[in-house]
């Protein structure tokens, strides 16, 4: 049998094609099915669904998406699979078995019956139909109560807590708990309302922030694939705040750095310039700063001198401008000894051994104790800078301090930094200063001995 279709927005259109047509409108409106989510309070499941037409919008929900949509409620009714006459009303509830899954199947039946789309009652019917779809009163409390200022504050200061535990340990220690963090706690608050827009940006804000900090661990540990998922998260959510710096930030910093890690220079490159061009001077003077500052690693990796040190200075005059107050929150660590590091890292990388190490004094002079990370990679590179000039007793005192602050943290990178200096320093092994150093290595970090050893081609 087959089925005529009429003009557009009549009951003759097939429910495909008004599937097709919601999509178009809500991509036409610059969101994608999981920013339309987070706006709207639901799950990216739920979008999915009223595009498909196996469900359709709650009435309290009409005038909000039509908004975000930029449609009126007659055309969003018209956009919905169904037409006007399968909108307002919530969608029928499975009969699971239970007597509260069938009551919620017989209410929503009732209510599409007699209650109008445009009834004050309508509102608080969805609410209702809403509590019995749930199997547990726990959960109905969870999807009705709204997001608090205290939730937000809450959540804000357990990425604190974990930003610096991070900072402190590495992150072998606490990745389970923050990856745990957000697929329960978060993922539970991403569900429920929120009582206007700004609340859904600072929510929004605050789980990239987790994602950002997720992603960062998983590069630590040495999980590329599993870093990308969850910047490209981030990502998502930062459409959702509207956050152009944040973005920029994101794709450069972020980004640039993953790609520098995993040999691809170009790569990193291209991300961080795209990401300086988009940020233009609308980004805050540290912002600009760090994404200027991975440029300049970029090219200095591809040993482009000249614009690695022209890079260098524009990012020195930028931090020069910085007043840390006015900073966002997530780049107020962006201080002289962060663009020191990379500095020293661009002149390692150009071959300018003596220059790192002047910069690297700054970084190291600058940089707390409990930031034990960046203290054991920064002295590694010191050690490979005076390895670089054949100080063997400089490059072995400097060793000893990034394993003893390598031992500290549960960090692959310092690891991978170790074991290349420990590496290295193979070839002198009868030189008694180093034979200690991998003595000393061996026994408090016996992982970057181990990969001192495959990285000489051993078993």
């Amino acid at each position: 049998m087959t089925c005529a279709v009429g003009a557009p927005g009549t009951l003759g259109e097939s429910a495909m094609a008004r599937w097709g047509r919601l999509a178009v409108q809500r991509r036409a409106a610059g969101y994608t099915q999981e920013q339309l989510a987070a706006l709207m309070d639901v799950d990216r499941t739920t979008v999915h669904r009223w595009e498909k037409g196996t469900a359709t919008p709650q009435p309290w929900q009409m005038p909000k998406l039509a908004r975000l949509l930029k449609v009126s409620a007659a055309e969003l009714r018209s956009l919905l699979p169904g037409g006007s006459d399968a909108v307002g009303g919530p969608a029928a509830v499975p009969e699971k078995g239970d007597g509260r899954a069938q009551a919620a199947n017989q209410f929503s039946r009732g209510e599409q019956e007699v209650t109008p789309v445009r009834s004050p009652l309508a509102q608080v019917s969805g609410l209702v139909v809403d509590w019995l779809s749930i199997s547990s009163p726990t959960e109905a409390t969870a999807l009705v109560l709204p997001v608090t200022e205290s939730d937000l504050g809450a959540a804000e200061g357990m990425l604190d807590l974990f930003r610096q535990l991070d900072h402190t340990h590495g992150a072998r220690q606490y990745q389970r708990q923050v990856s745990s963090y957000i697929d329960n706690e978060l993922e539970a608050l991403l569900r429920r309302p929120v009582a206007d827009e700004s609340v859904a940006r600072r929510r929004a804000g605050l789980t990239a922030g987790f994602c950002e900090l997720a992603g960062y661990q998983a590069v630590d540990t040495g999980n590329p694939d599993q870093a990308q998922a969850y910047y490209r998260r981030a990502l998502t959510l930062t459409a959702v705040t509207n956050d152009q710096a944040y973005s920029a930030y994101l794709v450069a910093v972020n980004l640039g750095h993953l790609a520098l890690h995993c040999g691809e220079p170009e790569t990193a490159l291209r991300w961080a310039a795209s990401a300086q061009a988009a940020a233009g001077t609308a980004a805050s003077p540290a912002t600009r700063a760090a994404i200027t500052a991975v440029v300049a690693r970029a090219n200095a990796r591809m040993r482009r001198e000249a614009e690695a040190t022209e890079l260098i200075i524009q990012a020195e005059k930028l931090l020069d401008t910085v007043d840390h107050q006015d900073e966002p929150t997530w780049i107020r660590y962006f201080n002289h000894a962060y663009l020191a590091d990379e500095v020293a890292h661009c002149l390692h990388d150009l071959g300018r051994a003596p220059a790192a190490r002047s910069q690297l004094a700054e970084a190291l002079s600058g940089v707390g104790e409990d930031r034990v990370r960046r203290r054991a990679i920064d002295a590694a590179l010191l050690a490979a800078t005076w390895l670089r000039t054949r100080d063997l007793d400089r490059a072995c005192a400097a060793g000893r301090d990034a394993v003893a602050y390598a031992a500290r943290t549960g960090s692959g990178r310092c690891v991978e930094r170790v074991a290349g200096v420990l590496a290295d320093l193979r070839v002198h092994v009868d030189y008694a200063p180093a034979r200690e150093l991998c003595e000393f290595a061996r026994a408090v970090l016996p992982e970057a001995d181990d990969m001192a050893v495959k990285l000489l081609g051993g078993s």
